[in-house]
């Protein structure tokens, strides 16, 4: 069984790349003329796609890599050039997700599972993040403990959406945009030692 300190930093790295910072705005600028009812709907169903794709990513990630005979160092070293450049384009360039997901058509619940949960917030860094985590779970308490943080990510994303209108008073866009850099930073961090320990991992390099 991991140590504590690895299941601290899954529950930070898939919270970072979930980012419910990035899905704040889009969710409070979509369902601003929404009934409550629909509105609640939409955060319900967010939240609980988002942990079912975690979930998922975690529990199939290493039948899927042995399927198409692929190694986990090899993963690593792809899913953390994947992850570096989202890393780049969170912490360089102006958030689109507002402009890209939040206009036109009638609004319905389906909202919450595309594009609201798939590809804003649980998207291909998340899913690979999960991935690359649940590959490492090997005993079964490893997996049922990164379970755990795959609905605490969602327990934390549903909270954040449902007290959007007050956080986003407080921080204001600016605040967003800062925070979403500042954790484009810490992927990249984490992105880098993917990398490094794919490397590893395929060459047989000993890496203190």
């Amino acid at each position: 069984m991991e140590d504590i300190g690895y299941y601290i930093k899954a529950f930070v790295t898939l919270l970072m790349l979930v980012n419910p910072f990035e899905g704040m705005p889009v969710f409070i600028s979509a369902t601003g003329t929404a009934t409550p009812e629909l509105r609640n709907s939409i955060l319900r169903i967010t939240c609980l796609s988002v942990i079912v794709i975690l979930v998922s990513s975690l529990l199939f990630g290493r039948m899927i890599l042995q399927v198409f005979s692929i190694t986990t160092g090899a993963f690593q070293i792809g899913g953390g050039i994947i992850l570096f450049l989202i890393a780049v384009k969170m912490t360089l360039g102006p958030s689109g997700a507002m402009k890209e997901f939040s206009g036109g058509g009638e609004l319905k619940p389906s909202f919450g599972i595309v594009p609201l949960a798939l590809p804003l917030l649980a998207g291909p860094g998340a899913i690979n993040g999960a991935i690359l985590f649940g590959t490492g779970a090997h005993p079964v308490t490893d997996m049922l403990v990164l379970i755990g943080v795959a609905f605490l990510v969602g327990i934390i994303l549903y909270i954040m959406l449902k007290t959007g209108n007050t956080l986003a008073r407080y921080i204001g866009t600016t605040g967003i945009e800062v925070v979403t850099r500042v954790t484009g930073l810490f992927i990249a961090a984490i992105s880098a030692e993917m990398v490094i320990k794919g490397m590893a991992s395929t060459f047989r390099l000993v890496i203190f």
